[in-house]
């Protein structure tokens, strides 16, 4: 082998890796240029862009305000109760735990993942985030008390297991 192909070997795998680079560059400027700044950020909900068929019809929201009613009726501020919650997630994040809640307020530190979980109120507020975010698929199960039973979110059929659940069970005054 000659001294001399060495270097211009180098010197060609270069030249090639740069001009691949500048035609990514050239790519992602083309690109940037041609999106519009309201370009949407989000996946659509469904495959066909439409939320959940109950929350469309008003159905979602009636049956939260009914439950609230029935749960602000009862009166009830102190209280324990089991959550699960169901995603794809580690056994230490699945696993049912009891939670206590005196005065309306969690009486002993929650996990973290279990925080927006914690008292009914917070769990209503679930319930209403996913409704006004106009998700995918929203199932919501509800006591003759009001306490949510279940709650089911899938933001978007277009995203593979992203779904989040939390069940509610045990509960007690």
């Amino acid at each position: 082998m000659s001294p001399h192909r060495r270097p211009r070997a180098a010197s060609t795998s270069l030249a090639a890796a740069l001009a691949v680079a500048a035609l990514f560059a050239a790519a992602a400027a083309l690109a940037l240029a041609t999106t519009p700044a309201s370009a949407p950020a989000a996946t659509p909900p469904g495959p066909d862009g439409k939320p959940d068929a109950r929350i469309l019809d008003g159905t979602a929201q009636r049956n939260l305000d009914a439950a609230r009613e029935r749960w602000h009726a009862l009166g009830a501020t102190s209280y324990r109760m089991r959550v699960r919650v169901q995603c794809f997630c580690p056994r230490e994040i699945t696993r049912p735990r009891t939670l206590a809640v005196r005065r309306g307020k969690p009486v002993a530190p929650v996990p973290e993942h279990l925080r927006p979980y914690a008292t009914v109120s917070r769990l209503f507020a679930r319930v209403q985030e996913a409704i006004d975010a106009r998700v995918a698929a929203l199932t919501a199960e509800y006591t003759a008390t009001g306490v949510p039973r279940t709650i089911f979110v899938d933001r978007s059929f277009m995203i593979a297991d992203e779904e989040r659940g939390v069940g509610v069970d045990r509960f007690s005054r």
